[in-house]
C-alpha cells in the first residue's frame, strides 16, 4: 500500500511538471499576447516613437522566438564580431554560433555602419527588421507590429557625455522602475554604463516591459542603445540584444560622409581666408580677379582651384570621403606645370 502511494505521488508530480512545461512553452511562443502592453516610452536622446521611415525586411528565421521570463537576462559571452580579423564592410553578412537558453544556435548577422550617428555593429537580420531614421537605428522583432513593438533595440546619439546622459536616462526610468546601474564591458567600445530596469517601482512585482539601456562614451557625446522586452520573451530576446550591443563600435560620425562640391569650395575658401584674412576685402573690391571654383569632380575626388590676386593658381585635391587635401601651385608664365606644395590639411576642419 505504501509503495503504491509513493508510485502514484511520483506519477502526479511528473505529470504536473510536464503540464507546466507545456503551458510555459505555449505562453512563450506567443510573443504578442492579448491584453494591454505599456506603450513605447522614449528615453532622453531618443526620437518620439518606434515607427521608422525606412526598413529592411529579412525573411523570418522560420521558428517562433521563445524564452522564459527572467530579469537581467542579457549577460552573455563574446559578441559575434569579437574575434580578431579583418574589419567587416558595411552590408557584409556572415553567420556564427551563439549560446541561447543554454544551447548553441547558428545565427546570421549583417554588419552595418551609420556614419551620421557614428557607430557600426552587427545585427541578427533573420530575427529583426531594421528601421533607419536620421536620428536613430531600430531593430524590431520580425513577429512584432512595428507600430507597437514589444521587442525592440533602438540606437541613438546624444550630445551629452556618458555620465550626464546616464543621469538623464536614470531619472526617466526611475519613475516606473527600480533601476540598477553598473559598468559593462563591450568588445569594441570599452566600458559603457548599463542601466537595468527590470523591477517595477517598489520592487513588489515584475513589470510587463523590461528595459536595458547602454550608454557608450563617444568623442562629442554618447551612443545610447536601449532595449525594450516583454517579460515573457525577455530571456531569449534579452540575450539576442546583448550579443548585438556587444558588437557596437564608436566611429568618427563624419568620417564616411561624402563632401558635396559646394561644401568643398566653401571649405577651401574658409581655409584660404583663415590664412590670409585680407583676401575677403581684396576679392570683394574686384580690382583683381580672385575666385574659388570646381576644376574637376568625380565620385572619389574634388579639385578646387583658387585664383589668387597675384595670378597664381592653387589646386586643392580633396578626397571626397575623408576630406584629406593636398595642394599644387601653377604660376602661368613662370612654372611649366603644377607643382606640389608642402600644404596638406583636412577640409572638414574648415566647413
Amino acid at each position: 500500500m505504501k509503495k503504491s502511494f509513493i508510485r502514484k505521488t511520483t506519477f502526479i508530480t511528473v505529470l504536473s511538471a510536464c503540464l507546466l512545461l507545456m503551458l510555459t512553452a505555449c505562453g512563450a511562443e506567443n510573443n504578442s499576447p492579448a491584453g494591454a502592453v505599456p506603450g513605447w516610452t522614449p528615453i532622453p536622446g531618443s526620437p518620439s516613437g518606434p515607427a521608422g521611415t525606412q526598413s529592411s525586411q529579412a525573411a523570418p528565421a522560420g521558428e517562433t522566438q521563445t524564452g522564459t521570463a527572467q530579469a537581467g537576462a542579457a549577460d552573455t559571452g563574446s559578441s559575434p564580431s569579437s574575434a580578431a580579423g579583418p574589419k567587416r564592410a558595411d552590408g557584409e553578412r556572415f553567420e556564427t554560433a551563439i549560446i541561447l537558453e543554454g544551447m548553441e544556435e547558428t545565427v546570421r548577422y549583417e554588419h552595418i555602419r551609420n556614419d551620421a550617428l557614428g557607430f557600426e555593429m552587427d545585427y541578427d537580420y533573420e530575427s529583426f527588421v531594421r528601421q533607419t531614421e536620421t536620428e536613430c537605428e531600430r531593430f524590431i522583432s520580425v513577429y512584432d507590429d512595428p507600430a507597437d513593438p514589444q521587442y525592440c533595440l533602438e540606437v541613438t546619439r546624444s550630445p551629452e557625455d556618458a555620465e550626464t546622459a546616464a543621469a538623464s536616462v536614470s531619472k526617466v526610468l526611475s519613475e516606473d522602475y527600480e533601476i540598477n546601474r553598473e559598468d559593462y564591458p563591450l568588445d569594441h567600445a570599452g566600458t559603457c554604463i548599463r542601466i537595468d530596469a527590470s523591477a517595477e517601482k517598489g520592487g513588489l512585482v515584475m513589470p510587463e516591459i523590461l528595459r536595458m539601456v547602454y550608454i557608450i562614451p563617444a568623442e562629442d557625446g554618447s551612443i545610447i542603445a536601449s532595449t525594450h522586452c516583454a517579460i515573457e520573451g525577455s530571456e531569449g530576446f534579452g540575450r539576442r540584444f546583448s550579443y548585438i550591443v556587444k558588437t557596437i563600435e564608436v566611429i568618427d560620425k563624419d568620417a564616411g560622409q561624402q563632401l558635396t562640391d559646394e561644401q568643398a569650395v566653401n571649405a577651401v575658401r574658409n581655409y584660404c581666408l583663415s590664412a590670409n584674412p585680407d583676401l575677403k576685402d581684396i576679392a570683394e573690391a574686384g580690382e583683381y580677379p580672385v575666385y574659388w571654383e570646381i576644376s574637376s569632380s568625380d565620385d572619389k575626388e574634388i579639385v578646387v582651384v583658387f585664383r589668387s590676386y597675384t595670378g597664381s593658381l592653387n589646386y586643392y585635391y580633396i578626397d571626397r570621403t575623408s576630406g584629406d587635401t593636398y595642394v599644387t601651385e601653377f604660376v602661368p608664365g613662370i612654372t611649366a606645370e603644377e607643382e606640389k606644395t608642402d600644404e596638406s590639411f583636412n577640409v572638414k576642419d574648415y566647413q
